[in-house]
């Protein structure tokens, strides 16, 4: 079948619809009439209705009379062209005051972020020296233990054959040997623990004014004295031993405070250490430094005295013995106390600060270092002879008062001088020595004042026998040498640390100055 099929449109007379029309809608006016919405009535000025009969469509139902009418025009919202108005507000019944409005919203205390700087990386040097320190704190503190179990046994045990004297100078040197241990090593401890682990700065070290520590030595010296007019030097053991611990410590924690009082220099200026540095010199000096001297001493000492048939250690409380008026004993003995014990004392005492010194940021801090080094050793090194002293122990405190001078200033040159060896740009291996040399030397001269009581002949009866007065006191005669000798050690202590100290770049003051370092400055970091 070929072709296109026939199209017939619905008014064609062959046109049978399938289903019959619909009746007309009641009211509708058939063909012609406009089907459909009306015309809006609200139409704006400008637009035109549809004209009649365009747009109608089929089966469209035309709007049914009697619709109501729209809702008046609201003033509060004026209509948009074209557009019927929203109907109008109505008003809340009576006594209705409305809901409550809503609590405002919890949140989290928050502020707002910062940026956080990044944490610097950890020097594994220092890291190093602090896991060391860590573990000496340690034994240092189980060594306070053991000599506080020592001193208890010690005050138990019968003592048949030992002298009250003896037995006073052994109870008060395990008492200080606790102290130490105790307090030293828990200081020791906490700065170690802060640094190891939880990588907190140190603050810096100050001490109060000197003159505060030499009044405080006034006034032990005042009871002592009071104690010694009575007769009552050891009547108090209790009393006495407090007393003997003060007189070693206050005149040194004097110069000590004068040492750091002349390097801080200018007064806006950061103090030349911190306490962690300064805490690990002191101990290590009243400690390791003591035990290194003295095993080496011992040990120089046996090779020294072996051949002969009377040891010269025993000249030094019996210089009027017989068997020590020999020329040769002489000799080695003021060999073994002028120039083998400086050697090795001077040469030892600043441990600390050798292992720190590729660290030290400046001279000063190097030397006030190594004077807390030589404190150390002489809290240890005086109360031991205040003690041997017994009834007379106030007269050796007196004679020891300037050895805190001799001890912590040696020390400090000597560190002065492992400072210059490591950062001086010239000259280093010269005025290393030389800083080294002086301390031998003023230590020298001050053991050497004393070995003239044992010359033989007339001259060491002098010194032996002679005594100048001053006041209620008799000090003996080789001790006016030592007093010069202590005062041109004060002299030029003050002449080394005005030096040290003007040395040192001036700084603005804190509060002036930035976080960051200036081109060309390294940042310091206190540890």
């Amino acid at each position: 079948m070929t072709g296109a099929l026939p199209s017939h449109p619905s008014e064609a007379p062959l046109f049978r619809p399938a289903n019959a029309p619909y009746p007309p809608f009641p009211g509708y006016q058939g063909q012609g009439q406009s089907q459909g919405y009306p015309p809006s009535q609200g139409a704006s000025p400008g637009q035109q209705s549809p004209p009649q009969g365009q747009g109608q469509g089929q089966g469209y139902l035309p709007q049914r009379a009697g619709y109501p009418p729209s809702y008046p025009v609201n003033p509060q919202y004026p209509s948009y062209q074209g557009y019927g108005s929203f109907p109008p507000t109505f008003a809340p019944p009576p006594g209705y005051n409305g809901y409550a409005p809503y609590p405002p919203a919890a949140y989290y205390p928050y502020g707002p972020y910062t940026w956080q700087p990044p944490v610097p990386k950890r020097d594994p040097y220092l890291l190093g020296v602090g896991i060391a320190a860590l573990v000496g704190s340690t034994l240092v503190f189980l060594a306070g233990l053991g000599c506080l179990g020592l001193l208890a046994l010690l005050s138990i045990a019968p003592r048949q054959n030992t002298s009250a004297s003896s037995f006073f100078a052994s109870v008060v040197l395990f008492i200080v040997f606790a102290i130490t241990g105790i307090v030293g090593g828990s200081a020791g401890l906490y700065h170690s623990i802060r640094q190891v682990f939880f990588r907190k700065p140190s603050r810096e070290f100050s001490l109060p004014r000197f003159w505060i520590f030499v009044i405080l030595y006034l006034v032990v010296l005042g009871i002592a004295f009071w104690l010694h007019t009575q007769g009552k030097d050891v009547a108090y053991p209790a009393l006495t031993v407090v007393l003997i611990l003060l007189a070693g410590i206050f005149p040194a924690l004097a110069v000590l405070a004068l040492g750091v009082r002349r390097l801080h220099y200018p007064r806006n200026a950061p103090w030349p250490t911190s306490w962690r540095r300064l805490t690990l010199a002191l101990i290590s000096g009243a400690t390791l430094s003591i035990v290194i001297a003295g095993v080496l001493e011992f040990a120089l000492g046996i090779l020294l005295v072996q051949g002969h048939g009377v040891d010269p250690l025993i000249c030094v409380d019996q210089p009027n013995a017989p068997s020590c008026q020999n020329p040769h004993i002489y000799t080695l003995l003021l060999l073994m106390v002028a120039v083998l014990a400086p050697i090795i004392e001077e040469t030892v005492k600043p441990i600390a600060v050798i292992v720190l010194i590729g660290r030290v940021r400046s001279a000063a801090e190097a030397f006030l270092l190594g004077l807390a080094c030589g404190i150390g050793f002489d809290l240890i090194e005086t109360t031991g002879y205040i003690s041997s002293g017994y009834n007379d122990w106030l007269n050796v405190a007196l004679i020891r008062t300037g050895a805190g001078l001799l001890h912590g200033f040696g020390a400090a040159m000597v560190a002065l001088g492992w400072y210059y060896l490591t950062h001086a740009k010239k000259r280093r291996l010269l005025l290393a020595f030389l800083c080294w040399f002086y301390a031998v030397l003023q230590h020298a001269l001050w053991n050497g004042s004393w070995g003239l009581v044992l010359i033989p002949g007339p001259i060491g009866n002098y010194f032996n026998n002679a005594s100048v007065t001053l006041g209620p006191f008799s000090v003996p005669a080789y001790e006016i040498i030592n007093i010069v000798e202590a005062l041109f050690m004060l002299a030029f202590f003050l002449y080394m640390t005005g030096r040290l100290r003007t040395s040192i770049p001036s700084l603005p003051p804190p509060d002036s100055r930035s976080g960051a370092p200036e081109p060309g400055q390294r940042e310091v970091v206190r540890t």
